[in-house]
C-alpha cells in the first residue's frame, strides 16, 4: 500500500447511524442466502458492520469528494443487506486503488463465524482468517473456502445430498409412522399414502415419581403450561384431565375463538420445576425434582403430536392415542448397530455456562440432550455422511472435494441438531419449535418439542440441504478464497511487515465461553466428518485452555487468575498483530463489553502490545425490538476502537501532561461529533475513545507518586473529563444529579443492567445501592427490578410534599437534634417537584421555591437540560414526558420567578 500511515476513513468520519441501522435491520429473519444459513454462531458481527469496517479501514480520509449526505447515501447501499452489489463494485474499486502492490491483505485475529473475513473478499483483500475453535474453524473453510475452491460444489450438495436424506429416510421411516387424517395433505414422502399426514412434531414434558407417601405410585407432570397456538380468533390448549382411579392424567386438545372461552387456565403450570401434582394434590418442590433427576428418577411423558391440516392451511393436534409412540428400546437396539460411538462426552460444569443449566438435573453427558429417537435419527444420518464420501471417491471424485461435499452435509446436520434436542420449546405464536440455543445456554426445559427432521417443518434436513447449497452457489461468486488457519492468535504463519490491515472482534472478556457452548455441535462433527479432520476434530472435545476468556472455573475458582489469562493472551495476540501489520498499518476492534473491567483489559492489552488508540466509533447492532420489546437500554452494542503501532521513542508520559492533552482532545472531539449530529450515549462513547489516544501513545503512564496510571483509573477519570464537558454548568452540581442527567442522557427511561449503571454512577460519584442509595428510600431515584434498574421521573416523584426539603420531622420543623446543618437536597428531587407542581397544581410552584434553598438559575440550568434533545432515548420525535414538561416550564419561568430570581 503507497503509504501506510495514510489516515483512514475510519479514523476521520464514518455515518455511525447508517451503520447501525443497516447492521440491526441484517438481523431480522428472511435473509435469504445469509451465512448465518451456514451454521449457527454465537455474536457473529452483522456483515454490514464488518463490510463498514474493512472498507473504512482500508480506504483513505483524504481526497473524497462526497458531501456527508452523500457518504450516508452511499454507506447506506454499500451495507444494507439485499441491495444491488453496484456500492460493492464501487467500495472494492476504492479499497484496490488505495494500494499499490495488489490486493491489501487482511487477517482477522479471531474468526468466530467469518463475517469480517468475508466482507474483506467481498471487497477484493487478500484474507487469512485466524481461529482457535475447530467448530468455527471448520464454518470457516465452509464460508471462505471450498465454495470458491471447488466450481459446481452447490450441484453436487443437492445430488448427493438428496441420496444422503433419502438413504436416511429408508432406515428411519418406521419410527415416524403417519397418521390416518384424509385428504388435501401435501405430498411429503411416499406416493402410496397421499391419504396419511406424517407428524411435524412430537410434544412431552418431564415428570418425577409424586412424593406423596399416602397414594399410590404414580408420575407428577412438570408441565410448564398447555398452550399449543395462541392467534387471532383460534386459542387452542391441552386441558389437563385427571383418572384417579388409575392415578394417571392425560390430556385434551381444546380450541375455542376467545382465550376466555378455554374453561381453564393453559399458563398454570410448574415454576422452575416446582409443581402441585394435579393427580392428588401434592407439592412437588424443586429439589424434590432435582434429586430425583440426579438420581436418574427423571422420565418424559407425551402430550401430543402436531400435524399439517388435512385441507387448508395451519396445525391440527393430536391427542395421545391418535398417533404412535416411539420404541424406546428399539431406538436403542438400532442406535447400536449403527457405524457411530455413544454421545459419551461430558456436558459442561454449571459453572461454565450462565443463563440456567439443564446440567443441575442429572444431565452428565450429552446424549443425555436428546431422546432415543433423536440420537437414532442423527445418528444414522452422521453414519451417512461417510457413505456419501466413500461413494463419491468410488465414483472419481477427488479427495479435497469429496471432503468439501461431506463437509456440507456436515454443517446441514448441525443445524438439524440444534433443533432436535430435548431443550427446544414450542413457539406458540407461530406454532413452530424453537432451536436449542435459543440463547447462548443450556437451560432446562421441562415441556419440549421434538421435531421430525423428514416432515417438511422446523428441523427438516432438506431445508438446511437446500439452504446450505444455494449459500454455497452465493459464495462461489467471491473471486478467491481465504486462508484459512486453526490455531493460537499469538502465533500467526504470516511474516513480519505483511499485513495492511488487521480487523477483528476479539473475545469479550468474561461475556461468552465459545468452546463450552460449541462442543455441542463438535460431538456431532466429530462423528460425521472427524476422519477428515483427524488434528481438528480428534481431541474429546474442543480445547480450553487456550480460549481468551475470563472463566473462573478453569482458575480453581479465581476471577484475578482468570482476568490474568485473558488479558495474558490478548496482549500476546495483540502483539503478534503488532508483528504482523506494516508500519502505520491500523489496526480495527471490534468490541461489545461495556464494564470498565472489559474495556480497561483490552486498553491495557492493546498499550502493551505496542499500539496507540486513535479512534473508536460507538454502533447498535442489534434489532430494534430487542431493546424496546424487552424494556431494556444500553449504550451502543459494540465499538470500532481503531488503533496504530506506536511511535518506538514514545517513553513515558505524566499524568499532568496526559490529562492536559486529554482536554483538548475532549474540546476538539466534541465539536467534531456534534458537527456530525452524533450525539447522546454514543458521543459519550466516541469522546472517551478517542481520550484513549492521550494515554496510549506513551509506553507508560506515571502518576505523581511514580506508580502506573492504570487503565482502569484513566477510564473512570476520561469519562468524568467527558460528563463535565458536555453538562457545562452542571458538572459541579451534586453527585446525585451528575447521575440522573447522566443516565438519562445516556439510556433515557429504559431499563439498564445493574453493573453498567453502578459504573456510570461511580463516575458521577453516586451510589446506587447501600443505605443511601439511589434505589433505597420511600421516594427513590432509581427503581431496581431484578438485575437491571430504571429512572422514576418527575410524575413517579414529584407528588412528595417533602420532596426537595432539608430533612425534616414529621410536623415539617427542623429536627433539634440535629447539631449540623441540614445537607442541602439534591437538585434533582428539587426539579422534579417543581416540574410535578407546573403541571398539576402550578400556584404552588412559587410558594415551594420559597420554601427550599436552590439556586434558582442552577436550577434553571438544570431544567433546561432536561428539556435539551441531546437527552432523548431514541430517534423517536415523541418526546419523553419530563422533557416535554420541562419545556413548558421554561416557556413560563419568568412569570413565576422573575428576572432576577424569586420576588
Amino acid at each position: 500500500m503507497r503509504d501506510s500511515s495514510f489516515k483512514r476513513l475510519i479514523e476521520d468520519a464514518i455515518p455511525i447511524d447508517v451503520i447501525s441501522r443497516t447492521s440491526a435491520s441484517e438481523k431480522v429473519g428472511g435473509r435469504v442466502g445469509h451465512p448465518a444459513s451456514m451454521h449457527l454462531w454465537w455474536a457473529r458481527r452483522p456483515l454490514a458492520a464488518s463490510r463498514a469496517a474493512v472498507y473504512a479501514a482500508l480506504t483513505p480520509a483524504a481526497g473524497r469528494t462526497r458531501t456527508l449526505q452523500e457518504e450516508s447515501d452511499f454507506f447506506d447501499a454499500l451495507c444494507t443487506w439485499g441491495e444491488p452489489d453496484q456500492a460493492i463494485r464501487t467500495a472494492r474499486n476504492e479499497v484496490l486503488a488505495a494500494s499499490d502492490d495488489g490486493p491489501p491483505k487482511v487477517v482477522d485475529l479471531f474468526s468466530g463465524g467469518g463475517a469480517i473475513p468475508l466482507e474483506a473478499l467481498r471487497l477484493g483483500c487478500e484474507v487469512t482468517a485466524n481461529e482457535l475453535n475447530p467448530v468455527a474453524h471448520i464454518i470457516e473453510r465452509m464460508i471462505l473456502e471450498y465454495p470458491q475452491s471447488h466450481s459446481g460444489l452447490a450441484d453436487d450438495i443437492r445430488r448427493w445430498g438428496k441420496a444422503w436424506i433419502d438413504s436416511a429416510w429408508e432406515q428411519l421411516a418406521p419410527f415416524y409412522p403417519s397418521v390416518d387424517s384424509g385428504t388435501g395433505q401435501q405430498r411429503i414422502l411416499a406416493d402410496d399414502e397421499s391419504d396419511r399426514r406424517l407428524p411435524l412434531a412430537y410434544l412431552w414434558t418431564r415428570t418425577v415419581r409424586c412424593p406423596n407417601p399416602a397414594t399410590p405410585e404414580h408420575d407428577a407432570h412438570l408441565v410448564r403450561q398447555t398452550w399449543l397456538g395462541r392467534k387471532k380468533n383460534r386459542y387452542v390448549a391441552l386441558k389437563p384431565v385427571t383418572d384417579r382411579d388409575g392415578w394417571s392424567l392425560r390430556y385434551e386438545v381444546v380450541e375455542a375463538a376467545a382465550e376466555a372461552d378455554l374453561g381453564f387456565d393453559p399458563a398454570e403450570g410448574s415454576r422452575g420445576g416446582e409443581v402441585t401434582c394435579r393427580i392428588c394434590g401434592a407439592t412437588v418442590t424443586g429439589q424434590y425434582v432435582k434429586a430425583e433427576a440426579r438420581a436418574g428418577r427423571m422420565g418424559t411423558a407425551p402430550l401430543a403430536a402436531i400435524v399439517t391440516k388435512a385441507v387448508g392451511r395451519g396445525r391440527d393436534y393430536l391427542a395421545v392415542g391418535e398417533y404412535e409412540l416411539p420404541d424406546d428400546a428399539e431406538c436403542l437396539k438400532r442406535l447400536e448397530e449403527l457405524p457411530v460411538e455413544p454421545l459419551s462426552e461430558s456436558l459442561p460444569g454449571t459453572m461454565r455456562i450462565t443463563g440456567g443449566t439443564c446440567m443441575v438435573y442429572g444431565f452428565a453427558q450429552y446424549r443425555d440432550l436428546f431422546t432415543p429417537r433423536q440420537l437414532l435419527s442423527l445418528s444414522t444420518l452422521a453414519a451417512g455422511i461417510k457413505q456419501v464420501h466413500d461413494e463419491a471417491c468410488a465414483q472419481g471424485m477427488e479427495p479435497g472435494r469429496a471432503a468439501a461435499l461431506s463437509t456440507a452435509l456436515a454443517m446441514a446436520l448441525n443445524r438439524v441438531a440444534d433443533r432436535l434436542s430435548s431443550l427446544c420449546r414450542l413457539d406458540t405464536k407461530n406454532e413452530g419449535g424453537t432451536n436449542t440455543f435459543a440463547r447462548q445456554a443450556l437451560p432446562m426445559v421441562w415441556d419440549f418439542y421434538e421435531a421430525n427432521p423428514f416432515a417438511g417443518a422446523s428441523g427438516d434436513v432438506r431445508k438446511y440441504l437446500k439452504e446450505t447449497a444455494d449459500l454455497v452457489q452465493r459464495l462461489s461468486a467471491l473471486p478467491s478464497p481465504a486462508n484459512c488457519v486453526r490455531g493460537s492468535a499469538a502465533s500467526l504463519p504470516l511474516p513480519d511487515n505483511s499485513q495492511d490491515a488487521v480487523i477483528t472482534d476479539p473475545p469479550y472478556y468474561d461475556n461468552i465461553s465459545y468452546a463450552d457452548l460449541s462442543d455441542f455441535f463438535y460431538v456431532w462433527l466429530k462423528r460425521s466428518v472427524g476422519f477428515l479432520y483427524p488434528t481438528d476434530l480428534g481431541g474429546e472435545l474442543t480445547p480450553k485452555r487456550n480460549e481468551a476468556v475470563v472463566a473462573a472455573y478453569r482458575h480453581s475458582g479465581s476471577k484475578d487468575a482468570a482476568r490474568e489469562h485473558y488479558e495474558n493472551l490478548m496482549e500476546r495476540a495483540f502483539s503478534e498483530a503488532h508483528r504482523v501489520l506494516k508500519p502505520g498499518a491500523p489496526l480495527v476492534c471490534v468490541y461489545a463489553h461495556k464494564t470498565t473491567s472489559g474495556w480497561s483489559s483490552l486498553v491495557e492489552a492493546l498499550r502493551n502490545a505496542g499500539f496507540t488508540i486513535t479512534e473508536a466509533w460507538p454502533l447498535d447492532t442489534e434489532m430494534p425490538e430487542r431493546a424496546v420489546g424487552r424494556g431494556t437500554a444500553s449504550l451502543a452494542s459494540s465499538i470500532f476502537l481503531v488503533a496504530r503501532k506506536r511511535k518506538d521513542d514514545a517513553g513515558v508520559g505524566s499524568e499532568a501532561e496526559v490529562m492536559a492533552e486529554l482536554n483538548d482532545i475532549i474540546k476538539e472531539r466534541r465539536e467534531r461529533l456534534e458537527q456530525l449530529g452524533i450525539t447522546g450515549s454514543d458521543l459519550v462513547i466516541a469522546t472517551v475513545g478517542a481520550g484513549l489516544r492521550a494515554l496510549t501513545r506513551y509506553e507508560r503512564v506515571e502518576q505523581d507518586n511514580g506508580e502506573l496510571l492504570p487503565a482502569e483509573t484513566f477510564l473512570e477519570m476520561v469519562q468524568t473529563r467527558v460528563l463535565d464537558a458536555i453538562f457545562g454548568a452542571l458538572a459541579s452540581t451534586d453527585p446525585v444529579t451528575r447521575y440522573y442527567v447522566a443516565a438519562q442522557y445516556s439510556y433515557g427511561y429504559g431499563a439498564v443492567p445493574f453493573d453498567e449503571a453502578n459504573n456510570l454512577a461511580r463516575m458521577t460519584g453516586a451510589n446506587l445501592d447501600g443505605p443511601s442509595g439511589l434505589t433505597t428510600g420511600p421516594n427513590p431515584l432509581v427503581s431496581k427490578v431484578k438485575s437491571t434498574v430504571v429512572l422514576r421521573d418527575f410524575e413517579e416523584r414529584g407528588d412528595d410534599a417533602r420532596l426537595g426539603k432539608p430533612d425534616t420531622e414529621g410536623n415539617g420543623t427542623i429536627a433539634l437534634i440535629d447539631l449540623e446543618p441540614a445537607v442541602a437536597p439534591p437538585l434533582i428531587d428539587v426539579a422534579h417537584a417543581v416540574l410535578w407542581r407546573a403541571e398539576h397544581r402550578p400556584a404552588e410552584v412559587r410558594s415551594y421555591l420559597m420554601s427550599v434553598s436552590v439556586d434558582v438559575v442552577r436550577l434553571r440550568d438544570l431544567i433546561q437540560t432536561l428539556a435539551g434533545r441531546a437527552l432523548r432515548a431514541s430517534s423517536s420525535e415523541t418526546k419523553p414526558r419530563e422533557a416535554s414538561a420541562a419545556e413548558r416550564l421554561l416557556v413560563s419561568w419568568r412569570t413565576i420567578v422573575g428576572e432576577q430570581g424569586l420576588v
